[in-house]
């Protein structure tokens, strides 16, 4: 074990079973004091860090200036929030610059869509990072373990009105991805909950920001069985030039619709449409 994580741990022998329940409570008694305050928004943005420390000066300090470097971001686990560090460039000295995204538990995709919209803006080389790609695994309608992938548009995305509907099936949030340039998205009218459209044109078509979720083919079996019209379940193609089942809409559903295939996405024309 390495020295510095053996003194870490080694501290836990200073403390009793009685001094672990009073931390417990405490935690629970912060989450409690600032759930208000997370619940409030959608997506915190801090520095992911307070400074630059050379390697002489952690080694010569470990402890400390670790802790000072997760001083935007030592509570994360504490509270049970989700995060992801985005680079953002260099400052003037050449020194590495970068936020973090926070969110609730289980809105990954959330922060993994905005972190990729985030890290394309800034204009960094993207071959070097996870973003290279945004489906970074292929994506088949069935997995080696058993699980099913299935693309969601709209109203299924991650912090979207029925994406709860997925996480009582158990589904697990795969990666954030785009369609291949075949597709047009529409506003579908007369919906109690208001839901996008995808269909495939072929020619005239444009990428749509989509997510990827893993169910078991039971609950996968439930969910489609589920789907009012006129949404259906199809085979869409990803940019990366793999497939998976999705949400495609019938050309019937298309009346009095609205296109808004030029947002690239349900996510975008929401919030343009709420601005």
């Amino acid at each position: 074990m390495h020295p510095v994580t053996r003194r870490i741990i080694g501290g836990a022998r200073n403390l009793s079973a009685a001094d672990a329940f009073r931390g417990l409570y405490a935690v629970q008694a912060y989450k409690a004091k600032l759930a208000p305050v997370i619940t409030s928004v959608d997506v915190f943005c801090v520095p992911t860090a307070p400074t630059h420390y050379t390697v002489d000066a952690v080694l010569a300090d470990p402890i400390v200036t670790n802790s000072r470097l997760g001083t935007y971001t030592n509570f994360v686990n504490l509270l049970d929030l989700c995060g992801i560090a985005v680079p953002t460039g260099t400052r003037d000295d050449g020194l590495p610059m970068s936020v973090t995204l926070l969110s609730m538990a289980g809105r990954d995709g959330l922060t993994a869509t905005l972190a990729r919209d985030i890290h394309a803006a800034s204009g960094l080389s993207l071959g070097a990072t996870v973003w290279q790609q945004p489906g970074m695994l292929p994506a088949a309608s069935s997995t080696d373990d058993g699980m099913i992938d299935l693309v969601v548009v709209g109203a299924h995305l991650s912090g979207m009105p029925l994406n709860s509907q997925l996480s009582q099936l158990g589904a697990r949030f795969s990666r954030a991805a785009r369609t291949a340039s075949a597709y047009r998205l529409y506003a579908l009218a007369g919906q109690s909950v208001p839901k996008p459209g995808l269909i495939r044109v072929g020619d005239g078509g444009t990428a749509v920001e989509v997510e990827v979720w893993r169910l078991c083919a039971d609950a996968f079996g439930r969910f489609v069985a589920a789907i009012p019209p006129p949404l259906g379940i199809g085979t869409i193609e990803l940019e990366d030039g793999s497939a998976a089942k999705g949400f495609l809409v019938e050309t019937a559903g298309l009346t009095d619709a609205s296109d808004i295939s030029s947002f690239g996405g349900w996510r975008r024309f929401v919030i343009a449409a709420a601005s």
